[in-house]
Parts: C-alpha cells; structure tokens; sequence
C-alpha cells in the first residue's frame, strides 16, 4: 500500500525552512510507521498565536485520515517547534495504537440480534 502524504501547513507567522518541514516528514513517518498501512492521509498545521511577541505560543495540530474510523486530531502547545512536532507525533501513535485496539475488540465481539418476536419478550 502507498504511503500516505504528509501536507504540511504552516499558518499565522510562522515559516518553515526546509530543513525543519523535512523533519517534521520525516518524524511523522518514524513515529507511525508500522501504523501507516491505514492512515489515508496526514495533515500538520503549525501555527504561531501572537506573531513575534515571543511566549508559549506556537501549536502544532497534527490530523490523520483512517479509513471507515474515526479522523484523529492532536494538538500540541510549546515554543520549539521540532519538540512539539516530536510530543505529537508519538501522542498521535498513541491515539492511532488506541483507536485500532478499540475497532479490533469490537469486531470480535459476538453479538447477535433476536430473529423471532419470541426473543423479544
């Protein structure tokens, strides 16, 4: 299966050089890697709230598409960049390993729905 691309968005006073939106691809791709046979797609938006004034300002929000399950969102807040895209990342895997362990257990459930009016009493 082809892996996924990686859009990388960069909003509100903050540009990447090319050296960092190469790691922040490169650091998605390590961190769910054995996971990627079902993300569809990933998008990174990195983001800096008050512009030059300095502060914990910056977000990094990263979504991944799966499909026939729910889209995962995770937020990150800091002031570096490559930590928040790192904190993300490996939170995203978390919510990814959490989200297919779910959709798993509940595949294997048995349950079966009554057939006759006589169940249903």
């Amino acid at each position: 299966m082809m892996k996924p691309t990686i859009a990388i968005v960069a909003t509100k006073g903050v540009k990447l050089s090319r050296r960092l939106r190469e790691y922040v691809s490169h650091r998605l791709s390590l961190a769910l890697d054995r996971k990627q046979y079902g993300i569809q797609a990933m998008k990174v938006r990195i983001s800096d709230q008050n512009g030059p004034k300095g502060g914990i300002d910056k977000h990094c929000q990263i979504q991944l598409t799966l499909p026939g399950l729910p889209t995962v969102v995770v937020t990150e807040k800091g002031n570096d960049v490559a930590a928040m895209v790192d904190q993300a990342a490996h939170r995203a895997a978390q919510a990814i390993d959490r989200l297919l362990s779910r959709a798993k257990s509940i595949r294997h459930t048995k349950y079966t729905v009554p057939t006759s009016e006589a169940a249903l009493i």
